[in-house]
């Protein structure tokens, strides 16, 4: 193992823009090389941000024998091509969420990686960011008392929607569309937060054969409902929100501004205070990509991982699991049957 560890970037969008700068922050790896279909813009990019090696081609980067971990940040429907590659390679692995197009490719990536020993994670952000965590801690520390149902509500306009492209985002044809794009996020969270889902009621729409809206109930085996509805096509959506009601009190983490990491208020609501109160508020400075510093936690401990041995957390037991669970989703839309309703 080289020190610094090496680490090579494959992804131009994310990968230059989050990846980069958040495993710069971690003075103990160096970003050596990137990786992007367009060999100009690779090596622009390089020049741009002072890495010292471009490719146009993925797997010319993977075999490159001086690095020592990749990092991946390509649409679902790419991602597990290139890990296996590079799991082969015996490269550690850092990847992006969904970890695959669907489960059965991200059961075989977690069964390679396992049989190889390859050091891996899968970037998951949420439960890195403080506010999250503060209200995570209220739940398990019984401030609510017993939960009587929650409902997560995310309602934004992506780009792609916006100007009606077909790209991975809403297409689930490339892995994509906002069940893998969004709710694989969701997936994650709820099980972070609450425990494990035991059953699961979905429906998937959009206009044209894009996957814009979701909307479903998570049975959680703790014995109370989650109410999902997220939606990447939603003109002056209010955003990102988490309501939980307890017997005791209620609490609301929401984000109403278009960085999805930062921005986030924590509102909690006693028998006693009858009304919600501000307890939290995010004060991350103007002008910062919020996503930078939930993935440089990540990173670190992916280093941690690498270098000492310790437990990485998430990984791709986690991006198993959330892919489960939206394969579930997908599986309960598609068996749904509809019928007149009568006059």
């Amino acid at each position: 193992m080289s020190d610094p560890v090496n680490i090579g970037i494959i992804g131009l969008g994310f990968g230059s823009q989050v990846h980069v700068p958040a495993f710069r922050l971690d003075p103990r790896c160096r970003v050596a090389a990137i990786a992007g279909r367009d060999k100009e813009k690779a090596a622009a990019v390089a020049r741009d941000l002072s890495i010292e090696t471009s490719h146009a081609d993925w797997l010319e980067l993977i075999e490159n024998p001086e690095l020592d971990a990749i990092s991946i940040a390509v649409p679902p429907c790419a991602q597990a091509e290139i890990a296996k590659a590079a799991i082969q390679a015996g490269k550690h692995l850092f990847c992006e969420k969904p970890l695959a197009a669907n489960g059965a490719e991200a059961a075989e990536l977690f069964d390679v990686a396992t049989a190889k020993e390859t050091i891996h994670a899968v970037d998951f952000i949420f439960p890195e960011l403080p506010l999250w965590i503060e209200a995570r801690e209220l739940i398990n520390g019984n401030q609510l008392g017993n939960i009587r149902h929650a409902d997560l509500n995310w309602r934004v306009e992506t780009y792609a929607s916006k100007v009606k492209a077909r790209t991975w985002k809403n297409d689930p044809g490339q892995g994509g569309g906002v069940l893998n794009n969004f709710v694989s996020h969701v997936a994650h969270n709820i099980e972070w937060l609450f425990g494990e889902i035991e059953s699961i009621s979905a429906d998937l729409r959009g206009p044209g054969g894009v996957e814009t809206c979701v909307q479903a109930t998570m049975d959680m085996r703790a014995g109370f409902p989650v109410f999902i509805s997220v939606a990447s096509d939603a003109f002056l959506g209010h955003g990102h929100s988490l309501a939980v009601y307890g017997e005791l009190g209620t609490l609301l983490l929401e984000n109403r501004t278009r960085d999805y990491a930062s921005g986030f208020e924590l509102s909690l609501g006693t028998r006693a205070a009858r009304a919600l109160e501000l307890i939290s508020r995010d004060q991350s400075p103007e002008g910062v990509d919020g996503r930078v510093a939930p993935v440089s936690r990540i990173a670190s401990r992916f280093l941690d991982a690498i270098i000492d041995g310790a437990p990485m957390n998430p990984n791709f037991a986690d991006g198993l699991r959330a892919q489960q669970i939206l394969d579930e989703m997908r599986a309960s839309s598609e068996s749904k049957t509809q019928t007149g309703v009568a006059r």
